[in-house]
C-alpha cells in the first residue's frame, strides 16, 4: 500500500469523477490517492491555522472484479495506519456525504450512514410510478401549471438561492460562489446546474456532478415558499436528463440512519425517499491522530461560528446525537 500524489502514478484510468484530479484540485491544493493491488481511495487535505484534516471524496474504488468485505476492512485498517505513519494529517474528518463505507476501521468513531440511489435503467413511466403518490401528484401539477426546468450557467443565481436556503436551515457548510465557479471551469463536462422557474421567477436550483455511470445531487436550494411541486419536478427532469445520457444511477447524496421524529432530518429523508430510490446503508467515520489538536479545532470552530450566529458540532458527534 502507498500514498500517491500524482495521477500518472496510479496506473488506473477509470476513476469516477469525484476521484479525478480535476475535482480533487478544486477541493484543495493538496490531494492524493491511497492505493494497493485491490483498491483506490481518494482524499484531499484541508489545512487551516495549525490544523490539517483529511477528507475522503469517494468510498473504496475496486481495481479487481472480485473481493470480500474482509478485503475492505484490511484496506481501511492499513490505510489508517499508513496515514498515521506518514503524519499527513491531525485527524480524518467525516467523508463527503456521497461516501458510504461497508465496514468500520479499527479505532475509528463510526456512525450509520446511507444514501438513496435511483436506478436509471427504469423507463420514464416506471420512474414516475416509483415515486410516492404525493411526489407524483405534485410533479404532474407543477408541470401542468407551467413550471419550467432548464439548465443554467448563472452561478450568481445558484449561489444566492443555495446560500439563503442553508442560512434559513442553520446549515454551516455550503459552497461559496468561487467554489461553484471553479466546478464550472474545471469540470465543465461533468457538471449540470438546473433551475425551476414559474412565471419568470426562479423557484429553486440544483447542482449535479456526474460521470458516465453516476449522477450526484451535490447542492440544492429553493426560495422561501417555492411553487408547490417545483423542486420535485426539478428532480424528475434531472432523472430524465441523466437517463437520456445513459447513466446508471442517480445518488441523492447522504441520508442519516436514525433521527429524531419531527427533526429537519426526518423531512429531508422523507423528501429523498419518496423519489423511489433504494437506501444504500453503511457507515461514515472519523479517526483522530492528535486528540489535543482535534479538541482545540472544535473549540475554536465552535467559538468562531457562535459569534456568527451558528451552533457547531463535529459532524460525527452531530449524527450520533440525532440517532
Amino acid at each position: 500500500m502507498k500514498i500517491v500524489y500524482k495521477k500518472e502514478e496510479l496506473n488506473y484510468e477509470n476513476l469516477p469523477i469525484l476521484a479525478c484530479e480535476n475535482y480533487l484540485s478544486i477541493k484543495s491544493d493538496k490531494y492524493g490517492w491511497i492505493v494497493d493491488e485491490k483498491f483506490i481511495l481518494p482524499f484531499f487535505l484541508d489545512t487551516r491555522l495549525i490544523f490539517t484534516r483529511l477528507v475522503f471524496t469517494t468510498g473504496l474504488i475496486a481495481k479487481v472484479d472480485k473481493y470480500e468485505q474482509k478485503d475492505e476492512e484490511s484496506f481501511l485498517n492499513s490505510a489508517i495506519e499508513l496515514i498515521g505513519k506518514e503524519k499527513i494529517c491531525d485527524f480524518i474528518y467525516k467523508a463527503q456525504s456521497n461516501v458510504i463505507f461497508n465496514c468500520c476501521p479499527k479505532g475509528a468513531d463510526c456512525v450509520p450512514w446511507g444514501s438513496y440511489i435511483v436506478d436509471l435503467s427504469k423507463s420514464e413511466d416506471e420512474l414516475l410510478k416509483s415515486f410516492h403518490a404525493k411526489h407524483r401528484n405534485v410533479v404532474r401539477k407543477a408541470d401542468k401549471d407551467g413550471v419550467v426546468v432548464e439548465a443554467t450557467d448563472d452561478t450568481n443565481l445558484i449561489y444566492k438561492i443555495i446560500s439563503k436556503t442553508m442560512q434559513r436551515q442553520q446549515v454551516i457548510h455550503y459552497p461559496s460562489r468561487e467554489y461553484i465557479e471553479k466546478l464550472v471551469n474545471k469540470i465543465p463536462n461533468n457538471i449540470l446546474m438546473l433551475k425551476a422557474v414559474k412565471d419568470n421567477k426562479p423557484q429553486g436550483v440544483a447542482v449535479f456532478i456526474f460521470d458516465k455511470n453516476w449522477a450526484y445531487y451535490m447542492y440544492g436550494g429553493s426560495i422561501e415558499r417555492p411553487y408547490t411541486g417545483s423542486i420535485n419536478l426539478l428532480h424528475f427532469k434531472a432523472l430524465k436528463i441523466f437517463k437520456e445520457k445513459g447513466l446508471q444511477y442517480y445518488d441523492f447524496v447522504g441520508a442519516r440512519i436514525g433521527f429524531e421524529k419531527g427533526s429537519k432530518y426526518e423531512g429531508l429523508d422523507r423528501f429523498k425517499k419518496r423519489f423511489g430510490g433504494e437506501l444504500k446503508e453503511g457507515v461514515s467515520f472519523r479517526y483522530i491522530y492528535n486528540p489535543l489538536k482535534f479538541k482545540l479545532f472544535n473549540i475554536l470552530t465552535y467559538t468562531y461560528l457562535k459569534l456568527k450566529g451558528y451552533n457547531y458540532m463535529d459532524p460525527i458527534d452531530s449524527i450520533k446525537g440525532s440517532s
